[in-house]
């Protein structure tokens, strides 16, 4: 039962990342290399390991703090990505200028995601500290299961966009602000 648990816990925290990825590579469909995939994957793994080390070690005094404002940062991230992407998609610049505002090439875009999608495991690394949930077996699992959901999410985004184009990366990107949305209203305890 423990395995099952940490797995279904491991897949909760992981859809965040893996929308990031799916509209990451439905903008990049054209230009994804493996470098990139595996080099942002690993950057979400490691941040959801760290979040979620730290929730389980630095316990409730964490939680209470980073709760008041984890979903106003995961908002202003991934709408302002989203945002990008959905302008990016139609604006009036060459494409190449254009599809440039949403990709993952900057050391910097990627750690705003990479934080703004593992503020939860964060939180959950709290609450399970209080449980009798094993930290090696928790920890593991959702490290593997982000690097996973990641590759996953890139390789079907990339699927899509060679498919259907610009359309895509402009759905992605209003994905984007849509999960910021939802993390904003559920913060705020409206949804």
């Amino acid at each position: 039962m423990l395995i099952l648990s940490g797995l279904l816990v491991a897949l909760s925290l992981s859809m965040d990342n893996f929308a990031v990825t799916i509209a990451a590579g439905c903008a990049e469909h054209c230009r994804l290399r493996a470098r990139t995939v595996w080099g942002v994957s690993a950057a979400f793994a490691t941040a959801h390991f760290v979040m979620f080390a730290a929730g389980w070690f630095c316990g409730e005094q964490l939680g209470r703090w980073i709760d008041r404002f984890d979903h106003w940062i995961a908002f202003a991230v991934l709408v302002f990505i989203g945002v990008r992407m959905v302008c990016g998609a139609f604006g009036k610049k060459d494409d190449e200028e254009a599809s440039a505002l949403c990709r993952l090439n900057t050391a910097k875009t990627i750690l705003a995601l990479a934080v703004a999608t593992s503020l939860d495991a964060l939180l959950v690394g709290v609450a399970l500290s209080l449980t009798d949930a094993p930290f090696w077996l928790t920890i593991l699992t959702l490290t593997v299961c982000v690097f996973g959901t990641s590759c996953t999410g890139f390789w079907l985004g990339a699927q899509l966009g060679r498919r259907f184009g610009k359309i895509m990366e402009a759905l992605g990107g209003v994905a984007l602000a849509g999960i910021g949305t939802k993390l904003l209203l559920g913060g705020l305890g409206i949804w």
